[in-house]
C-alpha cells in the first residue's frame, strides 16, 4: 500500500497490478511465513528471562522491528521502480518491481526466524519446512515470469537472467538492515531476570 501511495503522490504509473498484489499476499508470503512455526528450538531458552504472564502478544520490540522493516522494504521496492521507470518499458518495470517485492519478503522471512540471532548462521537449513516453502515460492515466482499462460494472467514480462542479480542485491538490503539491528541488540548489556 505504501509503494502504491508513493507512486500516486509522485504522479507515477502504478508499480504493481492488482493481481500481482494478491499473488504477493497469498502465495509469496503464504508459502513461507506459516512455516516459521516449524523452527526448532534455539537451545538457549533456559538462559532467557521468563516471559511475564501478562506480556503483550505484540511487544514494543516487535513494533520497532516492523517500523524498521516496513520503510526498508518500501524504499527498496519503490526505489527500484522509480530508478528503472525511465529506461525500461512499463510492463518490464512492473514485473521487476513485483519480483523485487517478492525477494524482499524472502529475505524478511529469514530475518523473522529470530529477533536476535543472525540469519547468516543459515538457520533456515534447520527448518526443512521453511526451506521447502522458500524453494516453492521461488519456483512459483519463476513460473509467473517465464510461463506464457501465467505471464498473460499476471501481466508480467520475462526478466533477463542477468538482471536478476542486481534485483537480489537490492532486495538483500532488507537482510542487512535487520542484521545491523540484531548486531546492536546483541551488543547491548543483557538484563537478567530478578530472582523470585
Amino acid at each position: 500500500l505504501a509503494v502504491l501511495l508513493l507512486a500516486l503522490l509522485s504522479g507515477l504509473p502504478l508499480p504493481l497490478a492488482a493481481v500481482q498484489i494478491l499473488w504477493i499476499n497469498i502465495v509469496t508470503e503464504g508459502t513461507v511465513t506459516v512455516n516459521l512455526v516449524m523452527d526448532p528450538p534455539d537451545g538457549d531458552e533456559m538462559q532467557r528471562p521468563p516471559v511475564p504472564r501478562d506480556d503483550a502478544l505484540i511487544s514494543r520490540e516487535m513494533l520497532a522491528r516492523v517500523a524498521l522493516m516496513t520503510p526498508t522494504i518500501v524504499a527498496v521496492t519503490f526505489g527500484w521502480f522509480a530508478w528503472r521507470l525511465g529506461s525500461m518499458p512499463i510492463d518490464v518495470v512492473r514485473t521487476e518491481t513485483f519480483t523485487v517485492l517478492a525477494m524482499c519478503q524472502w529475505f524478511n522471512v529469514l530475518n523473522c526466524q529470530s529477533a536476535t540471532r543472525s540469519a547468516l548462521r543459515f538457520g533456515v537449513l534447520r527448518n526443512r519446512w521453511l526451506l521447502g516453502g522458500l524453494t516453492l515460492s521461488v519456483l512459483l515466482q519463476a513460473a509467473v515470469l517465464y510461463a506464457p499462460p501465467l505471464r498473460e494472467l499476471f501481466h508480467t514480462a520475462p526478466v533477463p537472467l542477468g538482471d536478476l542479480l542486481p534485483m537480489v542485491a537490492a532486495a538483500s538490503l532488507v537482510l542487512w538492515v535487520e542484521e545491523a539491528r540484531k548486531l546492536f541488540v546483541r551488543a547491548r548489556p543483557r538484563r537478567h531476570a530478578q530472582p523470585a
